[in-house]
């Protein structure tokens, strides 16, 4: 029997020994201390530097009791003379924040990237001592502290500068490092940086000269306020930020807990990789992206946008002609609801105590039977690895050299029958892995908080357009996509597995990244209670037709109304697209903003448009082709101008999920299904059938499997999350679709409207829909508070009478008259 060796936790990220929180209770409460220490002492040496010098030259300081004017005594006065007059001067005041972050991080009152800080810190205290040496060297206070504000280090370092490069280029250089700095501290100093200059050379123009300065009422002062927000959340996530980046180096090298050893009764080496599950994402390999992703703005925060002063414009430019404050939309779209805030983590719970650690016990017990059930079939193995999650456990197994893959395939049964576990299923080999994996269902499965995933600043910092995070795989890491990347969702699964849970994460996780003037969901719920929880946004998020009473949509011929809606939609964003000479909504919203499209042309700002759909089997078996037809075409041109689907079924048989669907839905995912066919008709290949349920679930982006445990959000939490967005101001009504009346309209032509039968406010519809140039049924319901049907029969009315164009989709109609006068020969004549 070969002895058990001793473990080897890795430092960086192995499990809590015994008294390791009490070290860190310990050292938190140390550094708190010391950083209130220090700032008092530092405080203090400003006033009583001088009364204190003579203790430096008396040599017996330390023995006799000798008054001292510091506020922290004798050490406290040595202290902060060590580091304002011998070291840094005024830049040792960054160190008493660097000492609190330090206490914050042991005290879990924060997660910070210490490293980065301390980086910063040090940058921070050198830059700003140059500084100050090189401002009060020219006055009478350089002699403060004896070497200057700037301490010794920066009187001697600027001197030498001014010896190489003269006071001009010395004062260059050093308030070149310390803008620098202050970039690094926070991005937003750039914006702060470019409206400086750009105030400075363009001034706001005379009245009737140059441009307009918009100053539409709520929108300016919505705009300062965000831009404070902005500040505010910028310097707060320069330290609570880049969490994730803290030990890249060890998260390379694993970022798991690697205990070496041999299990008793083994030969085989036996690896366990383990993760901290509350702070898996703190350390992970994917950490050092947080840097560069910093140099982008916070999605919840409006950055970056045309300033609020219209330069001064050519006389060719199409803005000459435009009448004062149809600008705003040229302006960050955000600005149409500038005092909205995203939800908050608070309103999200954090089930710790449905959080569980596999013990090592029971990973030995199971390395134990699978050795023994291999080496019963003698297949011999090198080596076994175990990685944990909330879920299953991934057991990679080298194989001895001639062994041959499939003869582990084919017992997967025996040792599922071995393990008498739940869920084991054999990856044959693991990609871009020389090993086999078998999954084995652990004991006490977990479950993954949205709150966990909501927080990790990958997910917070990442550049996507439509971030979305699932779950956790079984590396504990979290499970993130762009759903404009997919750029359409297939989701499947029997009853009761999860497919409300993992649509009710997706919605959440946009909830949670996008403005509503940058998103808007299309919900359909032929079940009419899943998603009806979601009906208390609808004037921030949702989109419907504009006859539609209710925003969520669940009776079946609305479904096929809204889906051939949104193919006009799809069709006029195509049109507008070529007239911009682009090939993606984002190519076309870079545009737009940047004012190089002409609103009066019809460009505008193009929001995506996510499309929900749960219960597609019942629809097809309602519908039939109806709903076929317009969901395969807009999953086969929509994805380039900002419509996506996601589409949920608990039927994945091959008559629901047919040939067109799978080959215009490359991204899958799979809940737990009845059977291996089932399996196959969702993924191509089975596994799903063996899934332990209650969310674990595959992802397949692009042919690539990934075993997933969905995130848990109950439905109080989303009643929470809804309640908060829903009190806050939204828009007068949700986004109306394009308007459609279905087939018997489309045969019904302008011959069959008897003007002699016009309605009482046609003349009065007629002046405002010429008044302001827009043949447009909403425009006539807003202005004049119609309903729907009646301001579409005023709309044909119109039409017959020649007044306005044709319908044009989703385009508002063409004016055909041009002024008053015209207006009132028509109008006469149909008297």
């Amino acid at each position: 029997m070969a002895p058990k060796k001793k473990n080897k936790p890795n430092a960086e990220t192995a499990p809590p020994p015994k008294g390791k929180e009490a070290v860190k209770l310990v050292a938190g409460l140390f550094f708190a201390a010391l950083s209130v220490y220090t700032l008092v002492a530092l405080l203090s040496y400003l006033f009583t530097w001088a009364e204190d010098q003579s203790l430096l030259s008396r040599p017996d300081v330390w023995s006799a009791i000798v008054p001292v004017e510091n506020g922290a005594g004798k050490i406290g006065f040595f202290w902060a003379n060590f580091l304002l007059s011998k070291l840094f001067g005024l830049g040792a005041f960054v160190f008493p924040f660097f000492f609190a972050a330090i206490a914050g991080y042991s005290l879990k009152i924060k997660n910070f990237n210490l490293v980065k800080l301390f980086y910063l810190s040090m940058y921070g205290a050198i830059i700003i001592s140059l500084l100050f040496s090189f401002i009060f060297g020219f006055t009478r206070f350089d002699d403060w502290f004896g070497n200057g504000v700037g301490g010794s280090y920066g009187y001697f370092v600027n001197r030498w500068l001014i010896a190489m490069l003269g006071a001009p280029g010395a004062g260059g250089v050093i308030l070149v490092a310390f803008v620098a700095w202050l970039v690094l501290l926070n991005r937003n100093f750039v914006h702060w940086i470019n409206r400086g200059i750009y105030s400075l050379f363009h001034r706001r123009p005379k009245k009737g000269k140059g441009a307009n300065v918009v100053s539409d009422g709520n929108g300016a002062d919505g705009l300062e306020k965000s831009v404070k927000e902005d500040v505010a959340d910028g310097i707060a996530g320069v330290v609570a930020g880049d969490i994730a980046g803290v030990e890249e180096a060890g998260a390379k090298d694993g970022g798991l807990d690697n205990v070496n050893g041999s299990v008793a009764g083994a030969s085989v080496p036996f690896e366990i990789y383990e993760r901290d599950y509350s702070q898996a994402d703190e350390d992970g390999p994917e950490g050092a992206a947080l840097d560069s992703a910093q140099e982008s703005p916070s999605v919840q925060n409006v950055e970056g946008g045309p300033e609020l002063i219209i330069e001064e414009v050519e006389d060719d430019d199409f803005t000459k002609d435009l009448p004062k404050g149809s600008l705003d939309t040229l302006f960050d779209p955000r600005l149409d609801l500038p005092r909205y805030k995203a939800p908050g983590v608070d309103l999200l719970n954090d089930y710790t105590n449905k959080i569980y650690k596999v013990s090592n016990e029971e990973l030995e017990r199971n390395n134990r039977k699978i050795v023994k059930t291999l080496s019963d079939y003698k297949i011999s193995i090198e080596k076994i690895y175990a990685r944990t999650g909330p879920t299953v456990t991934l057991y990679e197994i080298v194989p001895s050299a001639g062994v041959r893959i499939s003869q582990i395939k084919r017992l997967e049964d025996d040792i599922a029958l071995s393990l008498a576990a739940r869920g084991v299923r054999i990856i044959a080999p693991i990609p871009g892995t020389n090993a086999v994996g078998i999954e084995v269902a652990n004991s006490k499965p977990s479950v993954v908080p949205m709150k966990l995933l909501l927080e990790d600043p990958r997910f917070r910092s990442s550049e996507y357009d439509l971030p979305v995070v699932i779950g956790r795989t079984i590396s504990n890491e979290s499970m993130m996509f762009d759903l404009a990347k997919m750029p359409h969702l297939l989701v499947a699964g029997a009853t009761g597995q999860g497919k409300s849970v993992g649509l009710n994460a997706i919605i959440t996780s946009l909830l949670y990244t996008k403005h509503p003037s940058e998103m808007k969901m299309v919900l359909i719920d032929p079940k009419k209670v899943e998603l009806s929880l979601y009906s208390k946004i609808e004037k921030h998020f949702l989109a419907k037709l504009p006859d539609s009473d209710d925003a969520i949509i669940t009776d079946t011929q609305k479904v096929v109304y809204t889906l051939k809606s949104l193919t006009i939609e799809m069709d006029a964003r195509y049109d507008l697209l070529k007239l911009a000479h682009v090939r993606t909504v984002k190519e076309y919203n870079e545009k737009f903003l940047s004012r190089k499209l002409n609103p009066l042309k019809g460009h505008r700002y193009m929001h995506y448009i996510v499309v929900v759909i749960d219960e597609f089997a019942d629809l097809l078996m309602t519908a039939g082709r109806e709903i076929e037809e317009p969901i395969v075409r807009l999953a086969q041109l929509a994805r380039a101008i900002g419509i996506h689907l996601v589409i949920a079924t608990q039927r994945p048989t091959t008559n629901i999920i047919t040939g067109l669907i799978k080959a215009n839905f490359p991204a899958r995912i799979a809940f737990r299904v009845i059977s291996n066919i089932d399996s196959r008709t969702i993924l191509e290949t089975t596994g799903a059938n063996q899934l332990v349920g209650r969310g674990d679930m595959l992802i397949s982006v692009n042919g690539e499997i990934t075993r997933v445990q969905c995130a848990f959000i109950d439905t109080p939490e989303v009643e929470r999350i809804t309640a908060f967005i829903g009190d806050q101001q939204g828009y007068s009504s949700a986004h109306f679709l394009p308007e459609y009346s279905g087939e018997e309209g489309d045969g019904s032509g302008i011959g069959d409207v008897d003007l002699g039968k016009r309605d009482k406010l046609f003349d009065e519809a007629a002046k405002l829909v010429v008044q302001f140039q827009q043949g447009s049924t909403s425009l006539i319901q807003r202005r004049m508070n119609l309903g729907y049907n009646r301001a579409g029969r005023i709309m044909d009315q119109l039409e017959a009478a020649g007044i306005v164009g044709p319908s044009e989709g989703s385009k508002a109609r063409q004016v055909l008259v041009s002024d008053f006068m015209a207006l009132d020969r028509i109008l006469s004549s149909l008297d």
